[in-house]
């Protein structure tokens, strides 16, 4: 398949502006939100995110497209510190307990994909990435990383401290920025079994040089919940996530492990 990509600017929030938009478009991707990072009010997440998803689906179903593409996260599963996962790896059916305003806008913007998707004139699929590390975040996570689990890595990092302006992941789960993109693409193309489908968009490895199952250990999550430990054992940081519906069904998988993130970033740093 072969996209024209066009630019028309509009705003997710004014239905008549993105209802001219879309006419004669057959794929919409929605990446229009607040995302976690933001310094936003509750009111201000919800408002944006969950309304601006109605919205762009509104919009695309009254004009003719036939595919939408949603970018939630894995927010929605509410998991952290002190919520913890029931099994690992994580698939997409585990439940979703978000107690943040972020999280619980982006569960609901999925169950609105899900509406319009049963309605049956528009096919929905929604990815859920992880943390994106963008070029500009990776020394400071990997400063943090270096302090919160001890990691030792192969390059020196600068000796100033480059802020992070979010917390860790407690699953240090991630995604490169062009793997994000790549999954979007594959979504794009994707032929689907119905109208409706989730998909994780995440690296098969942590960030962290960690143990996968000495951070589930270290979180309290019991090593009853861990479903699959050989995968952990021939992979000792794979993801606490699962990607393998990505993998069998948009036969994508992420390409960047963190590390080679990192190198490009402190080659770009010393330039």
């Amino acid at each position: 398949k072969f996209f024209r990509i066009v630019r028309i600017q509009a705003d997710i929030l004014e239905r008549e502006s993105l209802q001219s938009a879309m006419v004669d478009r057959d794929l919409v991707i929605h990446l229009a939100a607040l995302d976690a990072a933001v310094p936003a009010t509750e009111q201000a997440f919800f408002e944006t995110n969950v309304q601006g998803t109605w919205n762009v689906l509104e919009a695309a179903e009254k004009t003719g497209v036939q595919r939408a593409v949603l970018c939630s996260s894995v927010a929605a599963l509410g998991i952290g510190d002190d919520t913890l996962p029931d099994y690992l790896p994580i698939d997409e059916s585990h439940p979703c307990r978000p107690q943040q305003a972020y999280g619980l806008s982006k569960q609901v913007a999925e169950t609105v994909g899900r509406c319009f998707a049963r309605r049956g004139r528009i096919e929905v699929v929604c990815l859920r990435p992880a943390f994106v590390v963008f070029p500009e975040l990776v020394i400071a996570t990997a400063q943090a990383l270096a302090i919160q689990d001890g990691v030792e890595w192969s390059r020196d990092l600068p000796q100033e401290n480059h802020a992070l302006n979010e917390p860790l992941t407690a699953t240090r789960s991630y995604i490169a920025p062009e793997d994000a993109a790549d999954c979007f693409v594959a979504t794009a193309k994707a032929s689907l079994s119905s109208s409706w489908q989730l998909y994780f968009a995440i690296a098969p490895w942590t960030m962290s040089h960690l143990p996968t199952l000495e951070k589930a250990q270290a979180m309290g999550i019991p090593a009853s919940a861990v479903r699959d430990p050989g995968r952990y054992r021939a992979l000792p940081n794979a993801s606490m996530f699962s990607v393998a519906l990505a993998e069998r069904e948009l036969c994508w998988r992420a390409r960047l492990p963190f590390e080679s993130l990192l190198g490009a970033a402190l080659k770009g740093y010393n330039a």
